[in-house]
């Protein structure tokens, strides 16, 4: 029987940037943030880490982050997609192969995996929340295009999932306290998620968390404690080679201060066809 594998799916904030007494932009990515990330990740132990919003995973403007250090994972792939923003997929197990998938100002990160169970492709895109539903929904049909065998798509997808029970009335005034155009905003998470669930399905990937472990991934504490706002816009996919054993979304002190993004694990196998 194959073994257990676990990937572990978190959205980092604006990267962990080195510690600097003097950088004062908003946010700043500190060093207590770096050791929750850090103690999250270990509490989990996964096989594989994608991280979005990992800044500076190559290097630009004479500054980079080895998140396979930071982590302590021996194999990893990045790519920057927008100026510093990046992608990075972090592995136990050697990367075999990786390419990117590229739009005007965002990119999607494609690795293939040898797992002591075989071969595995894990894709990561984090779309902006601001583009349209359709696009979004064209956006990952494309980053999946012609992959083959066991595949997991993830990340930051801004989308809420048609299967999750959303007020819109009360998240339209839960928006109204840091959105503009709140009911567009909560509008364009809903058909985000009818239209990237819809076409993620027709290839054959559909939402891997079970449902009881299905939670909000956004806000943590560390940028509200309201949560009147609260929803799940970051997903695991896998299609039918991939063989569920559990899965949830990680809420714990050390995640409450290392994001503004709860992360979301998967434990599975490789289902032998």
């Amino acid at each position: 029987m194959a073994e257990n594998l676990r990937v572990l799916s978190f959205n980092i904030l604006e990267g962990l940037r080195p510690f600097s007494p003097a950088d004062v932009e908003h946010r700043l990515v500190d060093r207590e943030r770096a050791e929750a990330a850090r103690a999250v990740v270990a509490s989990v132990d996964p096989d594989i880490l994608v991280l979005n919003e990992a800044l500076f995973c190559r290097q630009f403007a004479d500054t980079v982050v080895d998140y396979g250090d930071l982590f302590t994972f021996p194999f990893q792939t990045a790519a920057l997609y927008d100026d510093a923003w990046g992608n990075a997929i972090l592995s136990r197990y050697p990367i075999v192969k990786s390419n990117e998938m590229r739009i005007y100002n965002r990119g999607g990160l494609i690795a293939t995996i040898d797992t002591p169970s075989g071969g595995l492709t894990v894709a990561s895109y984090h779309p902006h929340p601001a583009r349209y539903p359709v696009n979004k929904a064209r956006d990952f049909t494309r980053l999946v295009t012609g992959l083959i065998g066991p595949l997991i798509v993830c990340g930051d997808m801004n989308c809420v999932s048609p299967e999750d029970e959303v007020e819109r009335a009360a998240m339209i005034e839960a928006f109204k306290r840091f959105s503009e155009t709140p009911e567009e905003s909560v509008d364009r998470f809903i058909k985000s998620g009818i239209s990237v669930f819809g076409a993620l399905a027709e290839i054959g990937l559909n939402d891997a968390i079970p449902h009881a472990g299905r939670r909000y991934t956004i806000p943590t504490d560390l940028i509200s404690a309201d949560k009147s706002s609260a929803m799940r816009i970051d997903h695991i996919f896998a299609n039918d080679q991939i063989e569920i054993v559990s899965g949830e979304i990680i809420h714990s002190a050390d995640s409450n201060r290392a994001s503004d993004h709860h992360p979301v694990m998967l434990e599975f196998r490789l289902d032998a066809l």
